[in-house]
């Protein structure tokens, strides 16, 4: 792999260390930025790229480094009930940085953008919520008005702020990785 290929991912896998600890407790599920980080990612990344930033990240965290709400480690994090919404990114942010390099999304980069964070959403929430019902005890029903539904106006807000910065840095890097 070049220089010019490794450098991005870890500068998005440090940009994720920065901005997951950040988080407002809200309830069973803190509200953190690393979803925003990672929509970023995905949305600037082409996504083998975004996906290794991601796997960069959660690694750091698996080694001890305190990058989650809470100042929590992968270690105590990844099999705890809300493990399952941090995991499932090693899915999502390669699945929306497919979504924003479809023909369609690339002629209308910042609604291909939003609308490409917007459906990986679904299978963060899935994964998650059934990682957190299982070992939380809860029916997956109660674990989606604990875990999801307060969180859906939250994520689509990071969904479109993601994407109106991530669209405009995405065509900067590839203007001068050319």
């Amino acid at each position: 792999m070049k220089l010019r290929t490794m450098l991005p991912c870890a500068i998005f896998a440090a940009i994720l260390c920065i901005v997951s600890p950040l988080s407002v407790p809200i309830g069973a599920v803190p509200l953190t930025l690393m979803l925003f980080g990672v929509m970023l990612c995905a949305v600037v990344l082409p996504w083998q790229q975004s996906g290794l930033s991601v796997l960069l990240f959660l690694l750091l965290s698996l080694c001890g480094l305190p990058v989650f709400s809470g100042g929590n480690s992968g270690i105590t994090a990844l099999p705890g009930p809300t493990g399952g919404y941090i995991w499932s990114l090693l899915l999502v942010t390669p699945l929306i940085s497919f979504l924003c390099r479809t023909k369609l999304a690339e002629k209308y980069p910042l609604p291909g953008a939003i609308i490409a964070c917007i459906l990986g959403l679904p299978l963060c929430y899935l994964c998650g919520t059934a990682q957190f019902s299982l070992l939380a005890g809860r029916s997956f029903g109660e674990s989606l008005s604990l875990c999801v539904f307060p969180f859906i106006i939250p994520d689509m807000i990071k969904a479109v702020a993601a994407s109106l910065l991530g669209v405009p840095v995405r065509k900067l890097l590839e203007q001068h990785l050319k």
